[in-house]
């Protein structure tokens, strides 16, 4: 009797590397998603903190019934990626784990960051950004990353609109985001107007949501010394 050839296992790809390495770093810290955990664990390790934690509350509750286990496991590994700093699996794994559940404007707004500022893809970045400002109107990062796009490309006039809407958003609870929207503001404007008064201004309330700001330091002293030179 001829032996039966023994069917040769299909090499794993990085992806699925990737996703059993995110699953034994869950493991080894011990969490276990289950029916009576995973909205709380998603919370918990995903938006922690506010508003961005209410704002996940409120998309669990609209989406409840189409989410789950799985999905909160797929939130979960996207944490730990985001934690390693593993920019091109963050791009990936959104792509390939979350196109079968309601789009979820808190996770595109963290993974546009990365296809903006990792893979370059502006426009993509563009269209992930206009559907968070949609869904999350009050949320300031989405308008930060559109003007400092718009910064980018030399649009500066475009740029101050989008961060004078971002400054109007911007709380104590927002905390880099906030100081990051007028440190570019006041750059910004400076480019456009020259209103060094105004560049002082934003420099200082940047330094006051971060104080240990050293480029808003440093353009708050610069600004300071050509006044004082005139």
């Amino acid at each position: 009797m001829a032996k039966r050839k023994r069917k040769k296992s299909r090499p794993s790809s990085p992806y699925q590397r990737n996703v059993r390495q995110a699953d034994e770093a869950l493991d080894r810290q011990g969490i276990e998603i289950q029916e009576d955990n995973w909205q709380a664990l998603v919370l918990e390790w995903y938006a922690p903190k506010e508003p961005e934690r209410s704002m996940m509350a409120r998309y669990i509750a609209k989406h409840e019934h189409e989410l789950g286990v799985d999905w909160a496991r797929e939130v979960l590994r996207m944490e730990v990626y985001f934690q390693v700093g593993d920019y091109e699996q963050i791009i990936e794994h959104h792509k390939r784990a979350f196109s079968r559940y309601p789009r979820c404007a808190l996770v595109e707004m963290w993974v546009a960051e990365q296809v903006f500022r990792q893979a370059g893809d502006f426009w993509c970045a563009r269209s992930m950004y206009h559907y968070v400002i949609e869904h999350l109107p009050e949320h300031p990062k989405p308008y930060y990353e559109m003007g400092f796009m718009g910064y980018l490309l030399g649009d500066f006039t475009g740029a101050l609109d989008w961060f004078n809407q971002a400054a109007e958003r911007a709380t104590e609870a927002h905390g880099e985001i906030a100081a990051r929207v007028f440190y570019n503001r006041g750059i910004t404007r400076y480019l456009l107007e020259g209103d060094r008064k105004a560049v002082i201004a934003d420099m200082q309330e940047a330094l006051r949501y971060k104080r240990d700001y050293a480029q808003a330091k440093q353009v708050l002293r610069d600004m300071r010394d050509r006044r004082e030179m005139r």
